[in-house]
């Protein structure tokens, strides 16, 4: 179809009237509820036209920003915090992207983050966060509430306390739970701690006021699975979680990395159990060892392992990437030492489980991301981005390499070419053709 200005605001998008909020599902802010009925309800095909003309109005980018990503929360099932529920996490991304493109694209990021959202609708066309009936723990329990109910593995309870800590409670307070709990399940893949660390990201963008169907979600997804699950190669009681919890929180010091300490901590990722790089961390930590070279080794150990990876096995390095990332993120917005000490000995862990999982698949190889370090710089990720704005036809064309670009100038300079150098292992050439939905974007914008 020819879209022309003309055409495009006289076609008969639905009215404000057409979106009315129903009873089952929870309602979101009074400014926000109708633009994402809007969202929820316009046909995947006619999305784009509907978010033209939002922008040709003036709506503001912030506003279609939460109400796309409150939609995305009630409408997509968190159990699992996978799958579908790529179109929440995918916001951060989208976001970073908007920020980073000339300003010919700056909106495009929108249009690739609503079309994956209309798509995890439809993929969970049966599912729809409703209304929480009865009483909510009170605000001087609510903490207490959430952490015996995430103890307990029981989704439903945490999710009332997790409403409840969104009413009462600040950001700060509410996520050094989220922070805790987001990191103690590997076996999704990291997805876990990438919803919460995208999430607080997100929030922060668009405001905390918005918070409560987000805490909602992520209450359900990061008690899913149940404490008897293998998965990934993993059972809970097979990680690292519960040891890490024992470990007396040591000394976190700042300072520059120490390569003979960054080259023996990645070889104990490489190679030793979960359990025993862990405790090879904790001991360097305790000897005065600062905490750069742990995560210098942490982050060229997810680098090294998307470049070892090859066809679909590649996705698993992808994510240790952007589990990486968020576990750092998470270290650095974390409000007490023992939540960060518990982070930092995690990422450890959960990059050697990586490994582990990893290494059950075929078509994975060998190599030394060491060795003979590619000098991918800053300059060369940006360009990286530019393309895959218009280029991706999936969601992780857009998540992984934003983890690169923020994680970037926090690894160490002596890593930084061999770590960004893992972009190019998952990403768009010049002669990849444009997505189809953004070739739809470009021509409306």
């Amino acid at each position: 179809m020819e879209w022309t200005r003309r055409s495009l605001l006289l076609s008969p998008l639905l009215t404000r009237l057409d979106a009315q909020v129903t009873p089952e599902l929870v309602a979101l802010a009074p400014e926000l509820e109708p633009l994402a009925r809007l969202f929820e309800s316009t046909p995947r095909d006619r999305c784009p036209g509907l978010l033209a003309a939002e922008l040709r109005k003036g709506t503001p980018y912030r506003q279609l920003m939460a109400a796309l990503f409150l939609a995305g929360a009630r409408n997509v099932n968190p159990r699992p915090p996978g799958f579908a529920l790529h179109c929440v996490f995918v916001m951060h991304a989208a976001h970073q992207l908007s920020l980073e493109a000339p300003a010919h694209l700056r909106h495009v990021p929108l249009f690739f983050a609503l079309d994956l959202f209309k798509a995890s609708q439809d993929r969970d066309k049966d599912y729809s966060m409703g209304s929480l009936a009865g009483a909510l723990p009170s605000a001087a329990h609510a903490r207490a509430e959430f952490a015996a109910a995430c103890d307990a593995w029981n989704g439903d309870r945490a999710e009332r306390a997790a409403a409840s800590l969104a009413r009462h409670a600040g950001m700060t307070e509410a996520f050094d739970l989220l922070w805790h709990y987001g990191a103690r399940d590997f076996r999704n893949i990291g997805h876990k701690a990438i919803f919460v660390a995208n999430a607080y990201r997100t929030l922060q963008v668009i405001g905390w006021h918005y918070a409560e169907p987000v805490l909602r979600s992520l209450a359900l997804g990061l008690n899913d699975y149940g404490p008897t699950l293998k998965m990934n190669a993993f059972a809970m009681d097979d990680q690292t979680w519960a040891a890490n919890l024992r470990q007396p929180p040591g000394p976190l010091l700042p300072g520059p990395s120490s390569e003979a300490a960054v080259r023996a901590l990645l070889a104990a990722i490489r190679t030793a159990a979960p359990a025993a790089a862990c405790a090879e961390a904790a001991a360097r930590l305790r000897r005065g060892e600062s905490v750069a070279s742990v995560w210098d080794a942490v982050h060229l150990a997810a680098a090294e392992l998307t470049v070892r990876l090859r066809s679909g096995g590649v996705i698993t390095g992808i994510h240790a990437v952007s589990a990486a990332n968020a576990l750092r993120f998470a270290y650095q917005s974390a409000a007490t030492p023992a939540t960060r000490w518990l982070l930092l000995l995690q990422a450890v862990g959960w990059m050697t489980q990586f490994r582990i999982d990893a290494e059950q698949r075929p078509d994975i190889g060998r190599h030394d991301l060491l060795a003979a370090p590619a000098a991918t710089s800053r300059t060369d990720l940006g360009a990286v981005l530019e393309q895959v704005i218009v280029k991706a036809d999936e969601v992780h064309f857009y998540k992984f390499p934003v983890a690169i670009v923020e994680d970037y100038y926090q690894v160490s300079p002596a890593f930084r070419g061999a770590f960004a150098s893992a972009v190019h292992h998952y990403t768009k050439k010049p002669t990849d053709p444009t997505a189809p939905a953004m070739r739809r974007a470009l021509e409306l914008l």
